[in-house]
C-alpha cells in the first residue's frame, strides 16, 4: 500500500514545498487507524492544536524569557551561525539566508529535583531566525520543556508568532527515529531506510502517517512549541517533512495559520 503522501516536486512558488495541501483543519475525517496507540497520541495533540475548546489539554502560552534563566543560573552561550549543514539545503529552497545571521545558543545547567538526577544535565542546542527554529540537540532531566527555551531564544531576535518552520537534526531519540525508520520507512509504505531516493518525504495533514509523527516524541515537542507561541485553534502543523542525510534522520515542521474560513463560528 502506498503512503498517504505526496511524491517530492519542487513547485514554482515557493521553492522545496508543496502549494496546497490536501485538506485543512479543522478535520472533517478521520483518518484510518495504521498505527496503534502512537498515532491516537498524535490525534488528540492534533486536535489540540485545531480546537481551542477541547478541555483535555493543558498546554499554555510559555511567558519564559532568557532572563529567567540566566536568573535561574542557567548557562547561556550565544554566537552567530549559518543554518546547519543536514538541513541547509532544505531551509535555503524555503528562502532562509545562506549567511551567518542566526543566533546559534547552547544552553545549559544541571539538574535538580530527585536525587536520581544528581549529576545529569538539561542541554539544548538551538540555533532561532525569524521563522525558524532549528534543534540541533536537546536533552532534558529537569525544569522547562524545549519549547519553553526555545520559544525564548526566538523571542530575543523576532516576534515568536513569526515561527514557520521547525527542524530538528539527527534525532537520536529512539522513540521517534524507530518509528520513522522501521515503521514509516517500511514494506507497509513501500519505502526502506536508508531511502532509496534523497527527495524529502512529505506526509500531509490529517493522514495515519502525519498523526502517528505527532504521537512521537518530536512530533511533541513540535506540538507544544506551537501551542506555546500561538493562541489555541489559530496555527495549526500542516506537514511534516523527513529525509535522510548521511544515515542520520532530519525532520521539519511547517506552521501555518488555520483559515479563518474553516474555523467554525462560536
Amino acid at each position: 500500500m502506498a503512503p498517504s503522501e505526496q511524491s517530492w516536486v519542487p513547485p514554482s512558488l515557493p521553492p522545496g514545498i508543496p502549494t496546497t495541501t490536501p485538506a485543512i483543519p479543522p478535520a472533517s475525517s478521520t483518518p484510518a487507524r495504521r498505527y496503534g496507540k502512537i498515532q491516537d497520541e498524535g490525534a488528540i495533540r492534533q486536535r489540540w492544536l485545531e480546537d481551542s475548546t477541547d478541555t483535555t489539554c493543558q498546554i499554555q502560552s510559555s511567558t519564559l524569557t532568557v532572563a529567567d534563566l540566566i536568573s535561574a543560573r542557567w548557562y547561556v552561550r550565544t554566537n552567530k551561525h549559518n543554518i546547519p549543514f543536514q538541513v541547509a539545503e532544505n531551509a535555503f529552497a524555503l528562502g532562509y539566508a545562506n549567511e551567518a545571521v542566526y543566533n546559534q545558543t547552547l544552553t545549559q545547567n544541571y539538574a535538580e529535583g530527585d536525587l536520581g538526577l544528581a549529576g545529569c544535565e538539561n542541554v539544548y542546542d538551538i540555533l532561532v531566525g525569524k521563522g525558524l527554529i532549528i534543534a540541533e540537540g536537546m536533552f532534558r532531566s529537569d525544569g522547562p520543556q524545549f519549547s519553553e527555551i526555545a520559544r525564548a531564544h526566538l523571542q530575543e531576535i523576532a516576534e515568536a508568532q513569526s515561527l514557520r518552520h521547525f527542524y530538528v537534526c539527527d534525532i537520536v531519540n529512539v522513540d521517534t527515529r524507530n518509528f520513522v525508520q522501521e515503521v514509516l520507512y517500511s514494506s507497509r509504505n513501500d519505502l526502506t531506510w536508508p531511502p532509496v531516493r534523497a527527495a524529502p518525504q512529505i506526509w500531509q495533514y490529517n493522514t495515519p502517517e502525519y498523526q502517528g509523527l505527532l504521537g512521537t516524541r518530536i512530533g511533541k515537542c513540535a506540538v507544544y512549541l506551537v501551542l506555546e507561541v500561538f493562541p489555541r485553534g489559530t496555527y495549526y502543523i500542516s506537514r511534516i517533512v523527513t529525509w535522510d542525510q548521511s544515515c542520520a534522520l532530519e525532520i521539519r515542521f511547517d506552521i501555518e495559520a488555520i483559515p479563518v474560513s474553516s474555523v467554525s463560528p462560536a
